[in-house]
This record gives C-alpha cells, sequence and structure tokens, in this order.
C-alpha cells in the first residue's frame, strides 16, 4: 500500500465518522477533556480544534454560530477540564508532596515544577487573577496548576471559578482559530486538495530519490574493497 492509498484510507475514515462527531460533539469533547485532564494522551486544544472544524463547517460569521461554537463546544470542553483537574487536585490535597514526588516520572510534573508555580503564585500581587490568567493561557502545565492548588488546598470556590471561566477564554481562543480556518479551507479547498496531491508525489520521489542513492553508494562502496 502506497502512501497516497494510506492518506486515502484516513481521509474516508474521518469523513465516516463526522457524522456520528458532529451530532454528538458536546459529549465527545467533554468526555475527552475529562480523560485529558487525567491522563493527557492528546492537548484539549487538539481537541476543541477538531471538534469545531467538523461541527462549524465553514459557518459564515454570525451570533448564531457563534452561540453553537459555545454551546457544543466551549462548554462542554470547559466542563469537561473542570472535572477532569479534580482528580489530581484532590490526590495532591490527601497525600501532598510524597504522591507528587513518586509518580512524578509518570506525571510528567516534579516537585520542583510545582513548588516553581508556587514561587509564581506567591510573588504574583493578585493570587486569583493568576490563576485565573494561568488556565487563559496554557504556559505552565494544567496538571502543575492542578497539583499545586491541592497541594496548597486553595479554596474550592474560587478553584472551580477559575478554572472553568478561565477554560472557557482558552478553548473559546482555540474554537475561533478553528472556525477562521475551517472557512479559510471551505473557499480554498479545490486548492488546498492539489497541494495536498502535489505534497504526497514529491514525497513519494524524495523517498525514492533517497533509496536509489543509497544503492549507488553501496554499489561504490563494494567496488572500492575489491
Amino acid at each position: 500500500m502506497d502512501l497516497s492509498s494510506i492518506l486515502g484510507y484516513f481521509e474516508s475514515l474521518i469523513e465516516v465518522n463526522t457524522p456520528f462527531i458532529v451530532n454528538n460533539a458536546p459529549w465527545a469533547v467533554f468526555l475527552g477533556c475529562i480523560v485529558e485532564q487525567v491522563i493527557a494522551p492528546i492537548p484539549a486544544s487538539l481537541i476543541v480544534l477538531t471538534a469545531t472544524f467538523l461541527v462549524m463547517q465553514g459557518a459564515a460569521f454570525s451570533l448564531a454560530s457563534l452561540a453553537t461554537l459555545i454551546v457544543k463546544i466551549v462548554i462542554p470542553a470547559s466542563l469537561g477540564m473542570t472535572l477532569g483537574s479534580f482528580f489530581y487536585y484532590l490526590l495532591a490535597y490527601r497525600f501532598g508532596k510524597p504522591f507528587i514526588g513518586k509518580t512524578s516520572r509518570f506525571l510528567g510534573v516534579t516537585v520542583e515544577d510545582v513548588e516553581n508555580v508556587e514561587r509564581q503564585f506567591k510573588e504574583s500581587r493578585y493570587e486569583d487573577i493568576f490563576m485565573f490568567l494561568a488556565r487563559c493561557f496554557p504556559v505552565i502545565p494544567s496538571i502543575a496548576l492542578n497539583l499545586f492548588c491541592g497541594l496548597v488546598r486553595y479554596d474550592l470556590k474560587k478553584y472551580v471559578i477559575t478554572i472553568f471561566f478561565g477554560s472557557v477564554v482558552q478553548m473559546l481562543g482555540w474554537g475561533i482559530v478553528a472556525w477562521l480556518f475551517g472557512s479559510v479551507y471551505q473557499t480554498l479547498e479545490d486548492t488546498v486538495y492539489l497541494l495536498g496531491n502535489v505534497s504526497v508525489l514529491c514525497i513519494v520521489f524524495l523517498i525514492i530519490w533517497f533509496v536509489v542513492m543509497k544503492k549507488r553508494g553501496n554499489g561504490k562502496e563494494n567496488r572500492d574493497k575489491e
């Protein structure tokens, strides 16, 4: 099976499952973001980008379309991230730094990472605003924030408010990016398809060229040895 056939297979697979994803987008996004907060197989931003691209389908910009984006994508994603974040919040709340130290190689977050969040938190003039902005702009890994909040036993009400509304801002930003890209893609669909085929041909040509040159190099080495 050549590269073009493989790409065609995945394209047809997405097309077949698109109606299911579109019809169940809120639940798919909600559950996906819960899982992302616990085991992080793929980032929440990628979940929202993909879901928005499929749901909006290059829809014209209007208040109705914006409401669809918020209701079907942004709010479910934010709720999922909020609910999923409690997993590590509660573990850090209950077991403290020893838990982080023992599981750091699995979590990808060390005690030092959490202490760095604590230092930035204490140095900020407005601690609650810092926590909100940290959720809006994903500079600090969400798992480090969740562990830190559990470790210092950050006020539960403030925790829910900052992570939910911060996630709303972040996911709305990603959603608008995907919406804009979807509209451009719909406009340039034929051009994109042509460029995609050209790219595939270039990749295949480069692979063939590499194999041929490799064989020539091996043949030359064998002749030199003789």
